[in-house]
């Protein structure tokens, strides 16, 4: 499918959204011999823009830095192509990956390094849903790890659970507080404890 159709631009756009294809594919190109080149869209300022910079360089990443705080065409192409205006946006190739916690993510699981290869295998997502049904604290654990976040619901009022495997020094936030990542299988075996007596509900939250 053309990225044309898959934007989904009508032809009220259809300038515009020629330019950008053009932009995109010039930086990313189809693939080098080094694999598919990475582009970041972020802004200079935001948290998680910075992070997600550090953690491609941190992890020997070379990319292509795009920022686009005052360029509003390129904010309303990516709102367009993506769904949403969050940032940062993370593409290989001509395929968007997501943000900062995506990525996050991938490079954990040595996903980012397969999409950047050509090689991304995505049989992964089966292994995802069915950690999802099996509640041990295990598997939580490894979900957090690999970058899933947790809401619980406790008579109506909602807090997420999230791990931060790369932060200095690593953590995971339970209850808005960060506890150690040792302490990953003990906030896990306390939120099961607390679902199995009635006290909080649970749900893994969906990706956009």
């Amino acid at each position: 499918m053309g990225l044309l159709s898959w934007l989904g631009i009508g032809k009220n756009k259809e300038q515009e959204t020629q330019v950008k294809e053009a932009h995109v594919l010039a930086e990313v190109g189809d693939e080098p011999s080094s694999g598919m080149e990475i582009v970041v869209y972020s802004t200079s300022d935001a948290t998680r823009c910075a992070s997600a910079r550090d953690m491609l360089e941190r992890n020997n990443f070379t990319f292509n830095d795009k920022r686009v705080d005052e360029d509003l065409s390129t904010k309303a192409w990516l709102q367009r192509t993506t769904g949403d205006d969050n940032l940062p946006k993370v593409f290989i190739g001509i395929k968007c990956y997501g943000g900062f916690e995506d990525i996050q993510s991938m490079i954990m699981d040595g996903t980012f390094q397969d999409a950047v290869d050509g090689k991304l295998d995505t049989s992964g997502d089966d292994e995802i849903d069915l950690l999802k049904e099996t509640m041990t604290s295990a598997a939580m654990s490894d979900l957090f790890k690999r970058g899933e976040i947790l809401t619980i619901n406790e008579g109506g009022s909602e807090t997420d659970v999230w791990a931060e495997p790369f932060a200095n020094p690593p953590v995971i936030y339970y209850e808005g507080a960060p506890e150690p990542m040792d302490e990953i299988l003990t906030v896990a075996s306390r939120i099961l404890e607390r679902v199995a007596s009635g006290e909080i509900e649970i749900e893994w939250k969906e990706e956009d």
